[in-house]
């Protein structure tokens, strides 16, 4: 029997070989490169895994949180909602569920 470790290893597996394969088609491959063109390529790659990741790892999060973090109350899912994030690595725009606390109102984008 798999383990949520070992299902979130693989998805994040596949959204590296993705990540990969979009790399590959890019036009820009195959094609002698400067140093600076050739950072951008991996640049995109980056940017565009980092995203994936972050995407995964936070919902495997948030599949975990139960209750509302400042009161204990239930949690009602409202729907999702896109948020523009400013990461340690730069900026990131992710698409995330928004639940908002039966008891004391409080809203919660999990993981906080």
């Amino acid at each position: 029997m798999s383990t949520a470790k070992d299902e979130l290893k693989a998805r994040l597996l596949a959204e590296a070989e993705a990540s990969i394969d979009r790399m590959l088609a890019d036009d820009r491959m195959g094609k002698q490169m400067t140093i600076s063109e050739i950072e951008d390529v991996i640049g995109d790659l980056e940017m565009d895994f980092r995203e994936r990741v972050l995407s995964e790892v936070m919902g495997e999060q948030e599949s975990q949180t139960l209750s509302c973090p400042e009161c204990g109350g239930n949690l009602r899912h409202k729907g999702r909602r896109s948020k523009q994030l400013t990461t340690w690595r730069g900026e990131t725009e992710l698409d995330r569920n928004y639940y908002q606390c039966e008891t004391c109102g409080q809203g919660v984008f999990p993981p906080r």
